[in-house]
């Protein structure tokens, strides 16, 4: 024996000639199992608890009353008449009637931008490096 108390087999001693403990192979097996399958269904509860409170929040809840408000004010400037500066006359009008002036002057050829149509260039072929 070493000084460790650890017990070094010769070969002359040949191998362990005991039976497994089949008993216990089974029973840690069986343990091994049924903590994977507690596991597994552990982490899908968690994970559906998590999904019905996420949707619960983001879906399902009233929104904010700062939020409505913004909404509110995005819908009011979005399809009312209203001046942005008096003084100068520039106004605000409402989205459908800005579309609709719009292509009354795209259809006229009226454009502000200098929007010319214009064929791309044609790519060239690749040519074999030497």
């Amino acid at each position: 024996m070493s000084e460790l108390g650890i017990r070094h087999a010769s070969p002359s001693e040949g191998f362990d000639h005991q039976e497994p403990r089949a008993k216990s192979i089974v029973a840690l097996a069986l343990v091994s199992v049924v903590l994977l399958v507690l596991v597994l269904v552990g982490v899908t509860a968690y994970f559906e608890y998590l999904y019905r409170d996420m949707v619960q929040e983001k879906v399902l809840s009233a929104p904010n009353a700062l939020l409505n408000d913004l909404r509110a004010r995005e819908a009011e400037q979005l399809t009312k008449y209203s001046y942005i500066d008096k003084d100068s006359g520039l106004v605000r009008i409402p989205v459908d009637r800005a579309m609709e002036l719009f292509a009354q002057e795209a259809a006229a050829g009226k454009l502000f931008y200098p929007g010319k149509p214009y064929a791309p260039k044609p790519e060239e072929p690749a040519t074999a490096a030497k």
